[in-house]
């Protein structure tokens, strides 16, 4: 999807997008929104390809096959790091709160049904530095995340509950190397449910290649 195939609506500068998405097994309905100030939804996905993926049947196993790939590929990056050839990428600096005026939010919610196993996938849109694009998922049990920058450098924070919450995985690599993150909240009674909120941030100004979220 393009953005441009969205239902919008604007409200002093500050625009709405809205997608209906079917369910993999046509039975549930789900709402795809993305908000934000108009001049930077324009300016970060106007060239952008949006795809995501509902399906109920969706299995946490099915999920581990893309985080091991995903790790996999992290791992060879973390041991091409270790030879500290670029120092630099060690230190970079804490990024700075997220504000209203230079956010991004996309979100998933039902129509009907319960549903909740979700991917989406954005590709081709650019990330001004300071910026962040968040997508908050629907109740899972486990998630991961992804961003490959194609130039520029995007990192990827995965929060919860809330653009505001905790960090509980982050990601900083330098450059255009694959950042990756992950979690599950454990508990003596096994997984606890929780909501997941990517943040992919503008390190440098930059296009992303990819953005991929996947819960169960």
């Amino acid at each position: 999807m393009k953005i441009d195939e969205f239902e919008r609506s604007d409200d002093k500068g500050y625009t709405r997008l809205v997608s209906q998405v079917q369910d993999v097994s046509g039975d549930e309905l789900f709402e795809l929104t993305i908000a934000g100030p108009e001049g930077l939804v324009r300016e970060v996905l106007a060239d952008a390809t949006i795809e995501i993926t509902i399906d109920s049947a969706q299995s946490v196993e099915d999920i581990k096959r893309q985080f091991d790939e995903l790790s996999a590929g992290q791992r060879k990056q973390m041991w091409s790091l270790a030879g500290l050839e670029n120092v630099d990428y060690l230190f970079k600096p804490e990024p700075e709160s997220p504000e209203r005026d230079t956010s991004i939010l996309a979100a998933v919610r039902p129509v009907n049904g319960e549903g909740t196993p979700f991917a989406i996938s954005v590709g081709g849109f650019t990330v001004p530095a300071t910026v962040s694009f968040f997508f908050l998922g629907s109740w899972v049990f486990f998630a991961n995340g992804a961003v490959l920058p194609l130039t520029g450098d995007q990192d990827l924070n995965l929060r919860l509950f809330s653009t505001t919450g905790p960090v509980v995985s982050r990601s900083r690599a330098g450059g255009t190397a694959l950042d990756f993150v992950w979690f599950t909240l454990p508990s003596p009674f096994g997984p606890l449910p929780f909501v997941p909120v990517f943040e992919v941030v503008g390190f440098t100004t930059g296009v992303c290649a990819t953005f991929s979220a996947t819960g169960a």
